[in-house]
């Protein structure tokens, strides 16, 4: 018999798909730096994770299949009547959504403070706004982190909607069993409540705690805006190799030490250091935790 999926189910579900598409994805990672090396791998490893999603879904959810979690916890998707599966134009639109928002949204992101960042003067925004955009980058990131940190307690609260594009796209679970269903009060069903009471306390000391500091440094952040631009780097400080990363071959930014003493980007180095822990180019060995970020250390740009 069918009944609506519980709380515990649909993240263990989660569970285990995303231990099924880490897979994929390391397994594309090590074909990929085969064949197109590193240097490549690192310049389009987004992409070849969007890949990797879409590959799985494709042969799973648009397919018409369960995923290997929701085989797993014997559940399926059914569209909001809880009596019918999702039409194919709402698996497709759930794809869509799950895959391509986050992978769009970070490459926005991403153009938009290097465009604010590029040597290139941007005569039409003045100084202060410029500065002003600059900070309101992070920002923007919190705010995303924010928003899905608020829609998994809410999940803990309705035990619905585990993911966001699940929620647009109307995609429900129900649970298949052959046992007869007890009725009762579900004491896990009153855990989760409890987390997602914890949850919302949690996020709303975080916003207290920025609220508190931003306005503390009202004062640093106005000064800050009505300082002068630094000056430029020109176009052959800019171009020199002494300042590149070895693995996207750009000006470095966030320029971070291995213990051999190379230098590279902070996010290119990480990236390559959750998949082979080793220096790129003396192949010594490390870890994540042993990478020193070099405070004050890039020229101004």
């Amino acid at each position: 018999m069918f009944k609506k999926s519980g709380h515990a189910e649909i993240i263990r579900s989660h569970q285990k798909d995303e231990f099924y598409i880490g897979y994929l994805k390391s397994q594309i990672t090590d074909i990929s730096q085969a064949l197109l090396g590193p240097r490549n791998w690192i310049k389009w490893r987004k992409e070849l994770d969007l890949f990797a999603d879409l590959g799985y879904f494709t042969l799973t959810t648009f397919a018409g299949f369960q995923t290997i979690g929701e085989e797993y916890v014997n559940i399926i998707q059914v569209d909001n009547t809880l009596r019918a599966l999702p039409s194919r134009f709402r698996r497709i639109f759930l794809i869509l959504i799950h895959v391509l928002t986050p992978y769009t949204l970070h490459k926005v992101i991403d153009w938009f403070e290097k465009w604010l960042k590029s040597p290139v003067r941007h005569d039409e925004i003045p100084a202060e706004t410029k500065h002003f955009l600059l900070k309101c980058v992070p920002v923007i990131r919190q705010t995303v982190t924010f928003l899905h940190r608020c829609h998994l307690a809410l999940f803990y609260f309705q035990g619905v909607f585990y993911h966001i594009a699940k929620r647009f796209a109307g995609v429900n679970y129900v649970k298949y069993s052959l046992h007869k269903q007890q009725t009762g009060p579900n004491v896990l069903t009153q855990s989760f409540k409890i987390l997602g009471v914890l949850s919302f306390a949690q996020l709303v000391g975080s916003i207290g705690i920025h609220a508190y500091n931003a306005y503390i440094n009202k004062d640093k952040i106005v000064k800050s805006f009505r300082r002068e631009t630094t000056p430029e780097l020109d176009d052959s400080e800019v171009s020199s190799p002494a300042l590149k990363c070895a693995l996207c071959l750009e000006k470095r930014q966030s320029t971070t030490s291995t213990p051999c003493g190379h230098l590279f980007c902070w996010n290119c180095i990480h990236e390559w250091c959750q998949n082979k822990p080793e220096c790129p180019l003396c192949r010594e060995k490390l870890q994540p935790q042993s990478l020193v970020f070099l405070h004050n250390f890039d020229p101004p740009g």
